[in-house]
C-alpha cells in the first residue's frame, strides 16, 4: 500500500516486563528505537516511572508518546492532576483500557454519564479520553454493541476509540467494516494478528497469522485514522523480537510512518 498517512507506534503493555522501574523503562525505550519505532504509548509500567522519567526517556530516544492507558478512577476523579501529568511528556490522549463498570447496558450509560465531566476538562485542555475495547462490548442491548452505546452518549470530540482489532475480529466483527463506519471516533488501533494452533485462536506477530490487515489499513487510510498501535497482550517468544517482527513485516508491506 502507498501513498499512506499511517503511523506506527508501539504499545508498552508488550513489554510491561521490561518496564517495571525506571531504569528498565529507560532501557526498553532505548530498544525500542532501536527497533525503528517513533511513537509509543506508555502503559504497564511501574510506579516509579514518573512524567519526568518518561521525559528524560523521550528525550533521550527521540520516541514520543502519543497515548497512555490511565487508571480509570484517576482520570476521572483526579482528572486535573492526570492532564498536568500528560502536559510534562507532551502527550494530548489519555486511554483507559476497559469499562470500569459492569458490562450491560446500565454499565455503558453509566460510563458516559461518569466520565462526561472528565471528558469535557480533557477536551477543553486540548486532550481527548481514549476507550480500549475488548471482546465483550460486542455483545448487543436491543440491536446495539455495547461500543455502540459509548459512542452514541459521548461528545464525539472528546471521548474517541483505541480500537483493538483483534479483539473486535474475536468478537465476531470486520475490523475494517467497524473503521469503515466509526473511522470519524477512531483515535488509534491496537494491532496484533490473530493465528491457529492446536485447534484455539491465538495472538502473534503481524502478518504471521489470518487476519485481513489490507482492508484494515485501506479502511483506516480511507477514514483518516493514522495511529496503529503494535500490542500482544500475550507473546509466546521474547518479547522485544516479537515486537520486532510485527515492525518488520508491517513497514515491508505498508508504507507507514
Amino acid at each position: 500500500m502507498s501513498n499512506a498517512n499511517l503511523n506506527l507506534g508501539a504499545q508498552l503493555y508488550t513489554l510491561r516486563d521490561y518496564t517495571k522501574n525506571a531504569e528498565d523503562f529507560a532501557e526498553t525505550m532505548k530498544k525500542t528505537a532501536l527497533i525503528g519505532y517513533k511513537y509509543v504509548q506508555v502503559s504497564g509500567v511501574g510506579a516509579s516511572v514518573t512524567p519526568t522519567v518518561i521525559k528524560h526517556a523521550c528525550e533521550e530516544t527521540g520516541l514520543k508518546v502519543i497515548l497512555t492507558h490511565t487508571n480509570p478512577a484517576r482520570i476521572r476523579d483526579n482528572t486535573e492532576e492526570v492532564i498536568a501529568d500528560h502536559d510534562v511528556y507532551g502527550c494530548e490522549a489519555l486511554g483507559i483500557g476497559g469499562i470500569p463498570y459492569e458490562h450491560t447496558e446500565a454499565g455503558y450509560m453509566k460510563f458516559a454519564d461518569e466520565f462526561a465531566p472528565a471528558a469535557a476538562k480533557l477536551k477543553a485542555a486540548g486532550k481527548v479520553l481514549l476507550y480500549h475495547n475488548h471482546r465483550f462490548e460486542f455483545e448487543k442491548y436491543n440491536g446495539k454493541y455495547g461500543i455502540e452505546i459509548i459512542l452514541e452518549n459521548t461528545d464525539p470530540e472528546a471521548v474517541m476509540l483505541t480500537f483493538d482489532t483483534y479483539w473486535a475480529l474475536s468478537g465476531g466483527v470486520d475490523p475494517a467494516a467497524f473503521i469503515e463506519k466509526y473511522g470519524s471516533r477512531i483515535f488509534c488501533t491496537h494491532l496484533k494478528d490473530m493465528a491457529v494452533i492446536n485447534d484455539a485462536a491465538v495472538m502473534t506477530e503481524m502478518l504471521t497469522g489470518n487476519m485481513n490487515f489490507d482492508s484494515v489499513m485501506a479502511a483506516s487510510e480511507k477514514t483518516g485514522v493514522k495511529w496503529h498501535f503494535v500490542e500482544q497482550d500475550i507473546v509466546r517468544i521474547n518479547a522485544f523480537e516479537s515486537m520486532k517482527i510485527s515492525h518488520d513485516n508491517l513497514k515491508a508491506r505498508y508504507d507507514m510512518n
